[in-house]
């Protein structure tokens, strides 16, 4: 795999709708097997997989199961996606906020046309129950509606300042200096729950946990925040429910939400529980669980994508509406 030039990077997303970015291979991996016709490249020693995202209950969807039990969870929504599925580019940044703004950077600033959605995907760590912010549980799905840095700031005497208490200047969206806060278009959020719930209410229960969702398992929408240093105290956990009214805590939401703004992008980010952020008990945490259940949701999302306000969204950050 040789690194790619610009222009190489520019044909390999060409057609490309969906840019699915997710931190490690492990949170790739559901997603790989459901790539058909698929070509890997090197982006700065990133990965990058480009090919056709099987729709959930499709042929070959699930790594080779039977076509009778993969066809069993189709959803089959208005708007039915090829068989084939739908042109991604799947792009495993490596853990942290600079890798994830630094690959998506490069796809944005290469990709012509721009991708119709960046849909970031991954594990996070749910944070406790603030006032009316419900709490997220393992397994659970969480779409967030706000990102921000909760490490961009500055301890003092008076306590915890952030970047936009402190004026600093993070970036510019739609003109206004963001503070290190970035929202989510709600419209789209909520487009994007109602597409989840229909694939979940249309999952057939018996079918393998790869093509559907568990029983039990909940899609919540809230605020969520980034940090390079993963929390592994109670009483900290405890400050960021309280100061960000935040549901969960991942490594790169933010850096991904940052740079769709600046590049006009429409973007979700969609990410399962792996584990409840408190004192650090590592052995505790369900990564493949999580994984499942995101990798799960994100398909939703993909195969739903001509139901989600995409245009309307991108006429708002473009500054056309």
């Amino acid at each position: 795999m040789d690194r790619l030039t610009c222009e190489e990077l520019r044909a390999a997303g060409l057609g490309c709708e969906v840019v699915l970015l997710v931190a490690t291979d492990a949170e790739a991996a559901l997603l790989a097997r459901a790539l058909g016709d698929t070509s890997t490249f090197v982006v700065a020693t990133k990965k990058l997989l480009v090919g056709y995202l099987a729709p959930l209950g499709a042929a070959g969807s699930a790594g080779g199961l039977p076509r009778s039990v993969e066809m069993a969870a189709g959803i089959a929504p208005a708007g039915i996606v090829p068989a084939a599925g739908r042109r991604v580019a799947l792009a495993v940044s490596g853990l942290d906020k600079v890798n994830a703004a630094h690959l998506l950077t490069c796809l944005l600033q290469a990709m012509e046309p721009l991708p119709r959605l960046v849909l970031q995907v991954g594990i996070a760590g749910a944070l406790p129950n603030k006032g009316d912010v419900a709490s997220a549980s393992v397994g659970d799905v969480v779409i967030a509606t706000q990102e921000a840095y909760s490490d961009t700031g500055s301890s003092s005497p008076a306590g915890w300042l952030s970047a936009r208490e402190l004026g600093w200047p993070i970036g510019l969206v739609d003109g206004i200096e963001s503070g290190g806060v970035f929202p989510i278009d709600g419209r789209l959020v909520a487009a994007a729950l109602k597409v989840v719930a229909l694939a979940a209410a249309r999952a057939d229960r018996s079918a393998p946990a790869a093509i559907r969702p568990e029983e039990h398992s909940r899609v919540l929408a809230g605020p969520c925040v980034t940090a390079s240093l993963v929390t592994g105290l109670a009483s900290e956990a405890q400050e960021l429910a309280d100061r960000w009214e935040a549901v969960a805590e991942s490594m790169e939401g933010a850096a991904a939400a940052h740079i769709c703004a600046l590049y006009e992008t429409p973007f979700l980010e969609v990410r399962g529980i792996s584990n409840l952020v408190g004192d650090r008990d590592r052995a505790a945490w369900q990564v493949q669980r999580a994984v499942a259940a995101a990798s799960w949701a994100a398909r939703a999302i993909v195969d739903g994508l001509d139901g989600l306000p995409l245009a309307e969204v991108g006429a708002r950050v473009s500054g056309d509406v």
